[in-house]
């Protein structure tokens, strides 16, 4: 995937009460941000945590009308099958907006050959 091939990223975590689960995916969020530029990618979170993905979609500039979202989740289950889709066709639907709902992150070979490694570290001597 090509960051130009959408005007703007939104990653998704699933979100938690408490405060402090959500740390990893700011601190990750501002890495990339960085990198490629705040206009670029936001963070939001599917439930119980804010931002919403409704919230950064409204905070987007109206020029922005090709999204991606793609999911910091490890594997697809009911919510990348059902209710982030659902959630994705009813902003489109009123907004008129071009979201794409991309592969989580957990296909990416990159990430499951690193949590491989991390899990074989700690396993060693």
């Amino acid at each position: 995937m090509q960051l130009n091939s959408f005007d703007h990223i939104i990653l998704l975590a699933h979100g938690s009460p408490d405060p402090k689960w959500k740390e990893p995916f700011e601190v990750i969020t501002s890495n990339i941000v960085e990198k490629v530029g705040r206009d670029s990618v936001s963070l939001a979170f599917m439930e119980l945590t804010s931002p919403t993905l409704e919230d950064v979609i409204a905070s987007l500039p109206q020029s922005k009308k090709k999204l991606a979202v793609l999911p910091l989740f490890l594997a697809v289950g009911r919510h990348l099958r059902h209710d982030v889709p659902a959630q994705i066709k009813s902003i489109n639907d009123a907004q008129a907006l071009d979201i794409t709902l991309l592969p989580p992150i957990g296909d990416d070979d990159a990430v499951r050959n690193a949590i491989e490694q991390s899990i074989i570290y700690r396993l060693g001597d």
